[in-house]
């Protein structure tokens, strides 16, 4: 039996997994239930060109979402595709119009289903391979380490633990205005299953930043007893700069991590807007994380 997958630059669709795959190299990206959703809309109406609030609407329906949601996705959706914000060459921004996906990297693939048999055989493989991104930072405190059911997986996630421990340095400790960024962590061992760091240029004072954890203590208090439940930890990142807050979460688990970028303008005008952004927000990323079985 046959059917048609379609494919964006070379990366297949497949919403049953909800991931993309290169048909060429077979290397598989995960993406996130709206991000998969946006793709969708975009790749069936390629060449039109989608206002933010047609897209938010048709992605999100009637879930209230910051205002960087959609940017996110877009962004997200253009570095799986091997695309970038300043090229756009398959995703477009149009001043003052919306985006567009052009239709000159869409085309659809005839591809034989596989038995059920197959698939069945394949899907058993995906569970046990590795997770495509292991944990940036170290390890929470008093955290046993995930033990590997045969040496060679352990292999490849140490080798792979390594490397994304250097890109989170490199990411983490970017330079901002010719300044290095030095994460500084806040409220220690608090949290169960979160930890907070504010990111500090030298001779920036901590007065400052601890200000965000005072508005936001509650909700913290909230999100570490339900990621608590659902064996999830959270590491957040943040930086308040005059009157915007840049903000930056993740949240993995020993499969799989989720990135949320914020940046909240006028933070400190209404502190209960801000906890309820925040927790809606983080629910959503933890909505949008697949179950995980632990090894």
């Amino acid at each position: 039996m046959n059917k048609n997958n379609f494919v964006v630059n070379n990366w297949v669709i497949d919403r049953s997994s909800g991931s993309i795959q290169h048909r060429v190299t077979g290397e598989q990206k995960r993406l996130g239930v709206f991000q998969l959703k946006l793709l969708d809309i975009l790749q069936q109406n390629a060449g039109k060109i989608f206002t933010r609030e047609e897209l938010t609407h048709l992605v999100w329906e009637r879930r209230v979402i910051g205002n960087n949601s959609l940017p996110n996705a877009i962004h997200a959706l253009r570095t799986a595709l091997e695309d970038d914000g300043k090229q756009q060459r398959i995703i477009r921004t149009i001043p003052k119009q919306g985006y567009v996906l052009e239709a000159e990297y869409c085309q659809y693939e005839e591809k034989a289903e596989k038995e059920p048999e197959e698939r069945a055989t394949l899907a058993e493989e995906e569970r046990v391979s590795p997770p495509l991104l292991p944990p940036l930072d170290v390890p929470m405190p008093q955290e046993e380490p995930v033990r590997p059911t045969r040496f060679t997986r352990g292999k490849r996630v140490l080798i792979a633990l390594l490397i994304t421990l250097i890109i989170a340095c490199i990411g983490y400790l970017a330079i901002h205005r010719n300044n290095v960024a030095v994460p500084r962590e806040v409220a220690k061992n608090i949290y169960s299953h979160i930890r907070l760091f504010a990111l500090l240029e030298p001779g920036t004072q901590m007065k400052e930043q601890t200000v965000v954890f005072d508005r936001l203590k509650e909700s913290y208090d909230i999100l570490n007893k339900e990621i608590n439940k659902k064996a999830l930890r959270m590491s957040i990142y943040y930086r308040s700069e005059n009157q915007m807050l840049n903000y930056t979460l993740r949240l993995y688990n020993t499969c799989e991590q989720k990135l949320l970028i914020m940046q909240i303008d006028h933070w400190r005008s209404d502190a209960v807007l801000l906890n309820k952004l925040i927790l809606s927000e983080t629910r959503r990323k933890i909505d949008e994380m697949a179950p995980c079985k632990a090894y």
